[in-house]
């Protein structure tokens, strides 16, 4: 978070829906927020570990342009060619953009050291 802040690091979130019965009404709860940001938060930093389930509830009422989004994004992550949570795509420094389904054996720190 302090590359974000610093704007040094430029994110873009696609949430999706696959993982629970839940999952896709979750994601567009999150986007149909008054702040989508904070209540991305809130959902990670509710998350039960136990019950594998964010903090935010469901809403299977959220504006139908929502719920086709969130579908859409599903949709555009199933034709990576796994459905894996994260999925990145990022841009190296070696000019080339990358796809990266989870975040590998060293994690985020060999991804930063890829792009920064």
């Amino acid at each position: 978070m302090p590359l974000v802040r610093s704007g040094k690091l430029h994110l873009r979130v696609a949430l999706v829906g696959y993982l629970k019965p839940t999952s896709a009404a979750k994601a567009a709860a999150i986007l149909a927020a008054e702040n989508p940001a904070q209540a991305l938060a809130f959902d990670e930093s509710h998350f039960n570990v136990i019950t594998e389930e964010g903090g935010i509830r469901p809403d299977y009422q959220a504006p139908l342009a929502i719920r086709r989004a969130v579908s859409d994004n599903t949709q555009l992550l199933a034709e990576t060619g796994e459905e894996a949570t994260p999925t990145l795509l990022y841009y190296t420094k070696a000019k080339r953009w990358h796809l990266q389904h989870g975040l590998g054996l060293l994690g985020l720190h060999n991804i930063l050291a890829t792009i920064a």
